[in-house]
């Protein structure tokens, strides 16, 4: 992927100093984090000069050579991703009945509304330890129900701005959140669009539908990079350090619930979505997401549905390579803490914001949840990082797997039936509309057939 040299110069040059040596901070922890030598460009990041020489730096750093060492293949197209597969079962005929289906996908929402309200509160803390000592004054540790607010606030801990109305007592609905409303969002492309939406389109849904200011990282990035007029296949490419963030990974549960039994299909819908804003593993952990999700219709397997997620996406990636340490934490380790302490711990270099180490915890927390929605949507937040997108797509999954009929009502009965959205002109909805939109989807039959 190229952009013009001069227009990439126009660009650092509207910036004030600050942010522009931000990003070059950021684009060469992230080049090297993908493998390439960015030894030669570390000293000027250090030790930050002039406007020209930082972005002299930025354009160097988009040529910097690969590592020998970097042992990972992680292709970008569609087409090297699925080369790069390890085998799997790409689809699975199932006679399951159109009521059944309908109580999954409205479990799916439900699922998704509670895990991102949970984690709310919390979702700037990052720290598992802070998370598990805010919980034990709380006298709520481990967690069995919505966080609870102490007041007053001891003076070390401050809550998200964003948490009114998530705490326990206090919810009386699903408050608007960035991790629903790219649901809300991808349902209307796929209403729109259906299944053959482009990444393009995506582009133009975002522009017509979101408000800059309430897009972050890679989003808000590519955003920018819209209206500037760099055509979305590029836009993901540039000025865009956060690339391999969990922001894809956030907006892609619909096309699995869209795609019940066909994880190829949700993945190569996550892919057309989360191409337009990430790259390499923020890509890939979308399309295990998405397959995933599709899968939860077809076992209630977790340790199933992780491997065919993994059968999506390059079996010699970072990512895959984290799933797959939580799979084998998992079968070592009988204790959580223990387990997710050393998956932290190996994944330390990434921010609390990127997807390899979110992804690798939340599966941690499917795994260790073992089938039980409230035990794994609060492993999911006490885990820490991203603690409201990590219970938000895991309780998407664990809600597929139990129902809406038999999710704990402690956890679906606050909501209301009711999510706020800040995608125009949506508004207000209902959980349970929503899910039959969703479930129209679907075509008859109800899941794919070889």
């Amino acid at each position: 992927m190229n952009l013009d040299p001069g227009i990439a110069s126009a660009f650092l040059q509207a910036m004030d100093f600050e942010p522009l040596v931000e990003l070059v901070r950021a684009e060469l922890c992230q080049r090297e984090q993908e493998g390439y030598d960015v030894s030669a460009f570390r000293p000027a990041v250090e030790q930050p000069g002039s406007a020209g020489q930082m972005i002299q730096t930025y354009l160097g750093l988009q040529c910097a050579p690969r590592k020998p060492e970097f042992r990972f293949d992680e292709p970008e197209t569609l087409a090297g991703i699925q080369a790069a597969r390890p085998s799997g079962p790409r689809q699975r005929e199932s006679a399951l009945a159109r009521e059944v289906l309908l109580d999954r996908i409205q479990g799916a929402w439900l699922g998704r509304a509670a895990g991102c309200l949970l984690g709310k509160p919390v979702e700037l803390w990052a720290s598992r330890e802070k998370i598990a000592r805010y919980l034990k004054l709380a006298g709520a540790y481990p967690l069995s129900d919505y966080i609870p607010r102490l007041d007053p606030l001891p003076a070390d801990f401050d809550f998200a701005p964003q948490s009114q109305g998530c705490f326990r007592g206090e919810i009386y609905a699903a408050p608007q959140d960035d991790d629903t409303d790219y649901s809300i969002l991808g349902l209307h492309i796929l209403e729109s669009h259906g299944l053959d939406f482009s990444t393009a389109g995506v582009a133009a849904e975002w522009l017509g539908h979101l408000a800059y200011l309430n897009t972050w990282t890679a989003e808000r990035a590519v955003y920018r990079n819209l209206v500037l007029g760099i055509p979305p296949l590029l836009a993901a490419h540039f000025f865009n350090p956060e690339r391999e963030f969990i922001g894809a990974r956030i907006r892609v549960d619909i096309y699995g619930l869209a795609c019940p039994g066909n994880p190829q299909r949700a993945a190569e819908l996550a892919y057309r979505d989360a191409a337009l804003s990430h790259c390499k593993n923020g890509v890939y952990s979308a399309m295990f997401m998405a397959a995933c999700t599709a899968w939860s219709f077809v076992t209630a397997d977790v340790a199933e549905i992780i491997r065919v997620g993994l059968s999506e996406i390059p079996v010699n990636c970072r990512q895959a390579q984290a799933i797959r340490d939580a799979l084998q934490l998992h079968q070592g380790i009988p204790d959580w803490e223990t387990a997710c302490d050393r998956l932290l711990a190996a994944n330390v270099a990434y921010p609390a914001g990127h997807a390899i180490n979110n992804t690798a915890l939340m599966t941690l927390a499917m795994l260790y949840g073992g089938g039980d929605f409230e035990k794994t949507i609060c492993l999911a937040v006490m885990g820490g990082l991203d603690t409201d997108c990590n219970a938000a797509n895991a309780g998407t999954v664990l809600g597929v797997l139990t129902g809406a009929a038999a999710l704990p009502s402690r956890w679906t009965s606050p909501l209301h039936d009711t999510l706020h959205s800040a995608v125009t002109p949506f508004g207000t909805l209902s959980l349970s509309a929503l899910a039959r939109r969703t479930s129209s989807l679907v075509p008859t039959p109800l899941l794919t057939v070889h």
